[in-house]
């Protein structure tokens, strides 16, 4: 491994009763670099960055941090600082109890660092209230305060900037680069591209529990956002993509649960009424607006070659 990299993940494979949630994934991450994972709900990016932290066993493959195996060095797993989506404390304990019971194994942490975190990300008001009836941003907020109370070289942050106000998305990117000016590296889970593209040197696409391109911030940056893909959600991709091909002699691509294709609005209302007509359900259709969205939508496939 190079002496650059804190991370290097090797054909990394994590399953649960026979069903895949990692698949043969591969990736390294170099000394002060932050790499974000973009992908929808249940694409596989909180299931790689709990098997990076040795929260899910792993099938095949590696997880290298340091240099070290976390298979055969657990140990090393104190230099990694996790903070998933959704966030999980006592709900009967306080804030501050909360912090000070999660932050005990850490002899370096003081009363005064946990009040002064607090006070960072705006609790400093909350610290006597029971999580309980914190609001689901509050916890949040608490989660991240948490994870940068440590002093890891890898931080795995679970969609950080998720449901939190514009304010506090601004103080913790303001966080995430005052470590990195420490040489600390980054894991930024995300499924808007938006939010997180100022703060990434590269990203990771990731559909079907596998990753599908590795795209620089430049490539990313230069992709041409005037594209335009309608689509039709529906229940049944394959066969509704099917029949957009026989019936209207256009190729299309398939985007999770959405057939995509290049057209006019007035062939999409005809698409939308005879796939109505021919009793597929259609969840929604438009065109496509998320630069992350258009940028899967390019690296997915044409139909016809995915059956060829």
């Amino acid at each position: 491994m190079s002496e650059n990299k804190i991370l290097e993940v090797k054909n990394l494979t994590v399953m649960m009763k026979e069903r895949f949630l990692v698949k043969d994934v591969s990736f390294s991450v170099e000394n002060g670099e932050c790499v974000g994972i973009i992908g929808q709900d249940r694409s596989g990016k909180t299931s790689l960055i709990k098997a990076i932290a040795g929260s899910l066993p792993i099938s095949f493959g590696q997880v290298i941090i340091d240099g070290n195996d976390i298979s055969q060095n657990s140990q090393i797993l104190k230099e990694v600082s996790i903070c998933l989506d959704p966030p999980m404390f006592f709900k009967y304990q306080s804030v501050f109890e909360n912090m000070k019971f999660l932050t005990s194994l850490n002899e370096d942490t003081t009363k005064e660092d946990i009040l002064k975190v607090l006070s960072d990300f705006g609790l400093a008001h909350k610290k006597n209230t029971k999580v309980l009836f914190l609001s689901y941003y509050e916890k949040k907020l608490m989660a991240l305060a948490l994870a940068f109370l440590t002093k890891a070289k890898l931080f795995l942050l679970d969609e950080p900037f998720k449901s939190l106000p514009p304010d506090n998305v601004d103080d913790i990117k303001k966080h995430i680069k005052q470590i990195r000016k420490q040489g600390t590296s980054i894991i930024i889970t995300s499924r808007n591209l938006e939010t997180i593209e100022d703060m990434c040197d590269r990203f990771i696409f990731m559909e079907d529990r596998s990753i599908i391109s590795y795209l620089s911030n430049e490539q990313c940056q230069d992709f041409d956002e005037n594209k335009t893909y309608a689509f039709v959600a529906v229940k049944y991709p394959h066969y509704a993509g099917k029949l957009i091909t026989d019936s209207f002699g256009m190729n299309v691509k398939l985007l999770g649960n959405k057939v995509l294709f290049d057209t006019d609005e007035d062939t999409l209302a005809d698409i939308v009424k005879f796939l109505t007509k021919n009793r597929i359900t259609i969840f929604k259709a438009g065109y496509l607006s998320k630069k992350a969205e258009k940028i899967f939508a390019d690296l997915a496939p044409f139909y016809k070659e995915v059956k060829s």
